[in-house]
C-alpha cells in the first residue's frame, strides 16, 4: 500500500504546508467572529487532545466536546462507532444507507459549531441490539477494534473518554460495546503487536487514562464504596462566547435533526462526572499530570514564545497586528522535526492566519458534476481584508493543472482566474466511501487503510492556492464547490461531484406484481456531459421477460433527461429477484448507477450513487378494500407499496381529519410515530374512533411510549412498552390461528415471518384490556415471549388493530409474508363475523 496520497498524509497527520478545507473549518463555514478568533488563537498555545467516544450520531456529548475545544482548548474528537444507518428518521423517508448519509453530515453539521472533530468506524448500525456479545458477535470483534486502534493511534490523545459504561447500564448492546471497545483500545493502541499492519502509517500511541462520563440517576446515592469522580461544571459561563458551554451546545445537539434531538439552552450549573477506567489517576483536573503545553515539543519553546507574541499583538479590533508573529511561528513549526501534534498544530496555524488577514479564498464549479474524462471549468477566486500584503503566486490542481498568477491581493479587491480541469476516464466516482462496495450487517468493506475513520470522502476535485506572505509560502486546498442561491435559504454549496456520463433511475428499489399482468417500468436517464449516447439494457432473473431489450439514447447538452419505458412481464410463480440496469458505451457495457440526491435545509446537499437496480417481487396479494387513508406519522414508504398493489391511497392532513368524511375511506391506516410526532391527533382521536365505531377499519403503527399525544391510542386501554424484538429471524408464534387478520383474504402462517429484516417490532404494548385479541407471540433468543406484537378489536361496526410490528422496513423492503399480512389488516374490518 503506498504512502503518497493526500488521502493518507491527512489520515496520518503527516506534515503538510496545506490545509484540506473540506475536513476542517473551510470555506462551508462562516467567517469566525472576535470570540471564536480570539479562542482559534489562544487554542494555538495549547498542545493537548481528548476522544470522546460512543456507538451512534447524537451519543456525544456535545457540551462536553464545547468545554474542551472551546473552553480548555484541546483539540477534541468524537468516535462514533456507527453512522446510525439504523435508526428512524423524523424529517423525511430516507432509511438504512441514505439516512447515515444524513446522521454523518449531522455529525459534521454538529462539530463545526462544538469545534470538536468527526471519526467513525466501519461498524454498521443494524438496528437495536440487546446485548454487547450480540453487537460484537455481528460487527466482527476484532475488526472495529482495529477500527478504533488505528484512530487512537492517528487522533493520540491525551485522555480517552466513554459516553457509556461496560457494566450494561447504556441500555443498547452498541452503547456498552463501544465502552467494552475502548478500554481495549486503550492498552491495544500502545502495543506494538496488536494490528502491526497500522505502524505502516503510526505509531504505538499510550493515553494518560481512560475516563466514563458517568451519569447520576436522580435521586440516586452513591455507595460509600464507590469509585471516586471528578466533577466539571459544563454550566460555567464562558465570557468570550458569552454563553455558557450547555447553552452552546444546544445549537450543536439541536443539529441532530432526524432524530428529533432539538435542545433548549441550559442556563445555571450543569455538572458533569468522570469515573477513572484505567490509567493514571485523577484528583483535580481530567488533564492531570499532562503536560499541555509546547513543551512537550522537541524543540517547542520557540513557537511558544512567538505565539506569546502574536497573542500580545492580537486586538480584536485589529487582528492583522498579530500576523507578522504568526508568519514567524509558522517558520519556526516548519523547522521542527516531524510530528503528528505539530502537522496539526500547523494546519491550526494557517487556517488562523486565514481569520487573521480576512482571507477568503473558493473554486467554485460551473456545474453540479463532471464524469471521467470530462472537464470543468472553475472560478478561482480570493480576496485580502486586511492590511497584510499577501500576493496569490499560482493555483495548482490535480491532473497537472497550474497556473502562475503573481498578482497581489489588494486590501478588499477581490482577484479572479477561471480555470479549466479535464479528468482523466478513470477517475473513480463521489460514492461515500463506505458504500462503495456493498455491505451487510456487520462491516463496511473499505479496503483504504487511510479512509477508515473519516467522516467522509477527500474532495473529488480541489484547487491549491499558494499565497506568498512575509516571505513565505502559504498552500491552502480547497475543494472544489458549485453554489447557487435559493430563494428561501440563501447561499449553498455542495462539493462538486464525478459522477457516470449516463445514469439510471429505475421508478422504484422495489417492484410488486401481485398477479401475472404485466406493467410498464420507467427508467429515468440523465446524460452527465454534452453529446453523451449509450444503450440502455434491463436484465432480469429467468422467467421474467423485457420488452423492448434495449433503447439506445442520446443527450445534447449536459443534464438532459430522459423516461425510457419498459413493459416486464412476470412469471407465474412467486419469488423475488432484481431488476439490474445495463449502460453499454461504445464496446463496452457495465451496471448502471442511479443518482439519489439527499437534500435537507440543514446540512449540504448530498449525492449518492447506488447501483440502478430494483428488487422483482411476485407474490399474490388480493385486494379485498379500495380506499385507504394514511395518516402519514415520521414518515416511511408503505403508501407506494400500496398504490402498486393497486390500492387508492390518500394522505390525510390534520383538516382531513377533522373535517373530511372518514366513513369514505374503507380503511384508514396511521403510520409510524404518528401519535409522537403529529400534536393535532389527540383531536382527531375522537373522529378515528367514531369512524370505527361507524363500521371502518383503523390500523394503528408503532409509536414509542414518550410524548404521546393522547393516552388513548384505541378504543379501550393499553399500555406501550420499549420491548422489541430485534432478531429479524426471531420464532413466531401464532396465538390465534383463526382470526381474521390471518386467514382474510390470505393464509397467514409462519412462512410469512421469513426474510424480514432488521427486527420484527418496537416498542410492543405490555397490558392491554382483554377485549383485544392478542394474535401473535414472539421473542428475542432466552427471554420470555410478547405477545403484544399484533392487537386487534371489534368496535361498534368496524374493526381497530394496533401493530408494533415493524411493516415501515418490511414492506418497502418487499418481504413477501409482510405484504401479504399487511394486506390482512387492511381488511380486518371487511372480515369480522
Amino acid at each position: 500500500m503506498k504512502r503518497s496520497s493526500n488521502v493518507r498524509l491527512a489520515a496520518v497527520a503527516s506534515v503538510l504546508g496545506t490545509v484540506w478545507a473540506a475536513t476542517l473549518a473551510s470555506q462551508t463555514t462562516p467567517t469566525q467572529d472576535a470570540a471564536e478568533r480570539r479562542i482559534a488563537l489562544e487554542k494555538l498555545t495549547v498542545v493537548g487532545s481528548a476522544l470522546y467516544v460512543g456507538a451512534h450520531p447524537d451519543d456525544e456529548n456535545t457540551a462536553l466536546l464545547a468545554w474542551l475545544a472551546k473552553g480548555r482548548r484541546v483539540r477534541a474528537g468524537y468516535l462514533a462507532l456507527t453512522r446510525g444507518d439504523g435508526g428512524q428518521n423524523l424529517i423525511g423517508t430516507e432509511q438504512g444507507d441514505q439516512l447515515g448519509v444524513i446522521r454523518t453530515e449531522e455529525l459534521l453539521a454538529a462539530r463545526r459549531i462544538d469545534g470538536a472533530e468527526q471519526f467513525f468506524t466501519r461498524a454498521v448500525d443494524f438496528g437495536y441490539s440487546k446485548t454487547p456479545e450480540e453487537t460484537l458477535r455481528i460487527w466482527g470483534r476484532e475488526a472495529v477494534l482495529a477500527d478504533v486502534v488505528w484512530v487512537v493511534r492517528s487522533f493520540r490523545p491525551d485522555v480517552i473518554i466513554t459516553r457509556f459504561p461496560a457494566n450494561g447500564d447504556g441500555g443498547h448492546g452498541h452503547h456498552t460495546a463501544s465502552a467494552i471497545l475502548a478500554a481495549e483500545a486503550f492498552s491495544a493502541a500502545a502495543d506494538a503487536k496488536r494490528f502491526p499492519e497500522q505502524l505502516a502509517y503510526v505509531k504505538p500511541w499510550q493515553a494518560k487514562r481512560l475516563l466514563w462520563n458517568a451519569w447520576h440517576r436522580p435521586g440516586e446515592e452513591r455507595p460509600a464504596t464507590a469509585p471516586p469522580q471528578l466533577s466539571v461544571d459544563l454550566g460555567a459561563w464562558d465570557p468570550l462566547l458569552g454563553e455558557s458551554y450547555a447553552e452552546f451546545a444546544a445549537a450543536s445537539r439541536s443539529m441532530h435533526k432526524s432524530q428529533g434531538f432539538g435542545a433548549s439552552p441550559r442556563r445555571g450549573s450543569v455538572p458533569n462526572y468522570f469515573e477513572l477506567v484505567a490509567g493514571e489517576p485523577v484528583t483535580k483536573d481530567i488533564f492531570d499530570g499532562i503536560d499541555l503545553t509546547w513543551g512537550r515539543v522537541t524543540g517547542g519553546g520557540a513557537v511558544a514564545k512567538l505565539l506569546s507574541k502574536a497573542l500580545a499583538a492580537y486586538t480584536d479590533e485589529n487582528p492583522a497586528a498579530s500576523v507578522p508573529a504568526l508568519l514567524e511561528a509558522l517558520a519556526a513549526v516548519d523547522r521542527l522535526p516531524p510530528d503528528p501534534s505539530v502537522a496539526v498544530k500547523r494546519r491550526e496555524l494557517l487556517e488562523v492566519i486565514t481569520q487573521c488577514t480576512g482571507l477568503w479564498v473558493e473554486a467554485v464549479a460551473a456545474d453540479p458534476s463532471v464524469a471521467p474524462g470530462g472537464s470543468v471549468g472553475i472560478t478561482a477566486s480570493a480576496v485580502n481584508r486586511s492590511s497584510v500584503p499577501l500576493t496569490l503566486s499560482r493555483l495548482e490542481a490535480p491532473f497537472g493543472l497550474s497556473v502562475k498568477v503573481d498578482v497581489p491581493l489588494l486590501y478588499n479587491q477581490p482577484v479572479s482566474r477561471n480555470v479549466t480541469v479535464a479528468l482523466p476516464p478513470g477517475t473513480p466516482y463521489s460514492q461515500p466511501y463506505w458504500l462503495a462496495n456493498g455491505h451487510g450487517n456487520g462491516l463496511y468493506p473499505v479496503g483504504d487503510q487511510a479512509l477508515i475513520g473519516v467522516p467522509r470522502n477527500p474532495p473529488a476535485l480541489w484547487l491549491a492556492f499558494t499565497v506568498r506572505a512575509g516571505g513565505q509560502e502559504l498552500t491552502y486546498k480547497v475543494p472544489v464547490t458549485q453554489r447557487w442561491t435559493d430563494p428561501v435559504a440563501g447561499e449553498r454549496t455542495r462539493d462538486l461531484a464525478v459522477v457516470p456520463r449516463v445514469t439510471v433511475n429505475l421508478e422504484a428499489p422495489v417492484l410488486i406484481f401481485p398477479d401475472r399482468t404485466r406493467r410498464v417500468v420507467r427508467a429515468l436517464v440523465r446524460g452527465h456531459e454534452p453529446k453523451a449516447s449509450a444503450t440502455v439494457r434491463l436484465a432480469a432473473p429467468p422467467g421474467w421477460r423485457i420488452e423492448p431489450q434495449s433503447v439506445p439514447v442520446t443527450f445534447e447538452a449536459r443534464n438532459e433527461e430522459r423516461v425510457l419505458r419498459f413493459t416486464v412481464a412476470p412469471p407465474e410463480t412467486q419469488g423475488t429477484g432484481e431488476l439490474v440496469a445495463f449502460v453499454r458505451s461504445g464496446e463496452s457495457e457495465e451496471p448502471a448507477h442511479g443518482l439519489v440526491e439527499v437534500d435537507h435545509p440543514h446540512i449540504p446537499p448530498q449525492m449518492l450513487l447506488p447501483p440502478a437496480a430494483a428488487k422483482l417481487v411476485r407474490v399474490d396479494v388480493a385486494r379485498p378494500v379500495k380506499r385507504v387513508g394514511y395518516v402519514m406519522g415520521s414518515g416511511d414508504e408503505v403508501p407506494a407499496i400500496l398504490r402498486q398493489l393497486g390500492f387508492e391511497v390518500t394522505p390525510l392532513s390534520d383538516e382531513d381529519l377533522e373535517e373530511q368524511n372518514l366513513l369514505a375511506f374503507d380503511t384508514i391506516v396511521v403510520g409510524v410515530r404518528a401519535y409522537n410526532t403529529r400534536p393535532r391527533l389527540a383531536e382527531a382521536q375522537e373522529r378515528l374512533l367514531a369512524y370505527v365505531e361507524g363500521g371502518g377499519t383503523l390500523v394503528v403503527q408503532y409509536n414509542t411510549n414518550r410524548d404521546v399525544v393522547t393516552e388513548r391510542l384505541g378504543p379501550y386501554p393499553f399500555t406501550l412498552s420499549r420491548e422489541r424484538v430485534t432478531d429479524e429471524a426471531a420464532p413466531v408464534r401464532i396465538l390465534l390461528p383463526a382470526s381474521p387478520l390471518l386467514t382474510y383474504p390470505h393464509t397467514v402462517g409462519t412462512a410469512d415471518f421469513e426474510g424480514w429484516v432488521q427486527e420484527r417490532g418496537l416498542y410492543f404494548p405490555e397490558k392491554w384490556d382483554p377485549r383485544y385479541q392478542a394474535v401473535l407471540a414472539m421473542s428475542d433468543p432466552g427471554e420470555p415471549a410478547s405477545e403484544g406484537a399484533l392487537l386487534f378489536a371489534g368496535f361498534g361496526k368496524g374493526s381497530y388493530v394496533y401493530t408494533s410490528l415493524a411493516f415501515f422496513r418490511q414492506v418497502p423492503a418487499g418481504v413477501p409474508g409482510a405484504i401479504r399480512l399487511f394486506v390482512n389488516l387492511l381488511a380486518g374490518g371487511r372480515s369480522r363475523g
